[in-house]
This record gives structure tokens, sequence and C-alpha cells, in this order.
């Protein structure tokens, strides 16, 4: 049976700070063996200083190894499911959520994951591998594959009834462009949907976009201690 992997995020922010961490701290200690005076300070500085990239990396390791996952089992432990719904996960990536909501789906029930599959944002992050997840779990007929953009969704108002989506709308880098995002995904919810979004960003301005939008927030806070690392999430519910 294959193997269902769904990648580490950022890899290369995620390579960057391990290397800056392994290097400096390299170099620190090679100062401080070699040197004396002011420059065993030095050394003991650069050292010092290094560790901060080394262990933001191995965060974004435990993240993937580990704590997506579970933050991946919180968002979806926060819905009652019936089985029937019609779900949107945005920037699926690789499936984590996607798959999960969709094992918890009968017949009459459907999940659609888009994305528009960008390399820096995930490792192996392509359609051919999203799919291949599918298969592998026997998902094929509960799941629909679509590259879409979320500040541009094609589907017709009130089309869902759970929208997810996890360490994705940061990717939008306008504050602006973020919103129009929010303002989507309240179009396309059902009313009395819900939406979760997990960010390694606070957000707050997704739940005022939400609001604005005439969503109920539920909260906005952070989740530190689910994801092993920086991490918000936002609950909403779009109302009756």
């Amino acid at each position: 049976m294959q193997r269902v992997r769904y990648g580490f995020d950022a890899p290369g922010v995620m390579r960057t700070l391990l290397g800056l961490g392994v290097v400096g701290i390299v170099l620190g200690f090679t100062v401080l063996a070699v040197s004396v005076g002011w420059w065993r300070i030095l050394g003991i500085a650069m050292s010092i200083v290094a560790l901060a990239p080394l262990l933001l990396g191995l965060c974004m390791v435990v993240y993937g190894l580990l704590g997506k996952h579970r933050m991946r089992d919180f968002m979806i432990s926060r819905i009652v499911w019936r089985g029937d719904e019609r779900v949107l996960d945005i920037g699926t990536g690789r499936g984590l959520l996607l798959i999960a909501a969709a094992k918890k789906l009968n017949g009459a029930g459907h999940a659609v994951g888009i994305d528009i599959w960008r390399q820096e944002d995930l490792t192996g992050n392509s359609f051919e591998a999203l799919a291949s997840n599918v298969r592998a779990e026997g998902l094929d007929n509960t799941v629909t594959l679509m590259t879409e953009d979320a500040r541009t969704l094609s589907f017709p108002d009130a089309s869902f009834d759970v929208v997810l989506s996890l360490y994705c709308l940061h990717n939008i880098e306008d504050a602006g462009e973020q919103r129009k995002a929010c303002f989507e995904i309240a179009r396309v919810l059902k009313p009395g949907g819900r939406v979760l979004i997990g960010e390694y960003i606070p957000t707050h301005s997704y739940a005022d976009a939400f609001r604005s939008a005439g969503l109920t927030v539920a909260f906005s806070r952070r989740f530190f201690g689910i994801a092993f690392g920086p991490m918000w999430m936002v609950d909403a519910t779009k109302t009756l």
C-alpha cells in the first residue's frame, strides 16, 4: 500500500533557517576554539545568535512531522459531522485537511480541494501528488481536485457547508487581497455553514473580514501547544 505523505511547509525557508543556524554555530565554536581574548567572546556571541534560526528551523521540521497533523485533527474535531456535507479545502497542497474531511463523509457528502500549486509553499506541491494521495486513500469518488485562486472562486453562492484552510492565506501578501479571499469564502459558505482557518500569523484580520461579511466569529486565537509552533485559528459561522 502506498504511503501517504504531506510534505513540509515553506521548504526553502526551513532549509535556510537550518543552514544559517548550523553554519553560525560551527563558525562560532571554531572562533571560540582557535582564539583568545575578545575573539572568544565573539565566538560565543555568534553561537548564541545562531540558535535563533536553528530553533525556528527545527520548529518547522517538528510542525511538518507532528504539529500539522495534530492541528488537522483538532480542526476536524471542531465540526459535528453528519456525513453529507459539501466541504471546500483552500490551499489543499497534498491533501492533509481534504483527506481527513473526506473520511468523515458518506455517499451523500463531497469534498473539493483547491490550490495553485506553488512549489515554494510545500515540498512536492503538485496536483499529481495530491491526486496520488487521494487515490491511495480510496477517496476518488468523494473528492474533486481543482486549480483555483481563493480570491476568485468559481463556485456559486452558498455552495459549501464547511470551508477549511491551513497555512494558505498568508501566501496572499497584500492585506486587501487576503480580505478579498475572506469575502469569497463567506460568499460560497451556506447559511449555517462553518469556516476554520489556521495560520502561522495572527488571524484577527481574517476575523474582522468575516464579521464584515456577516459571519459570526466564535474566536480568533493562538494554538501553539497543539501545532508545536506558531499557530492561530479563526472559527466562524454564517448566520442562518
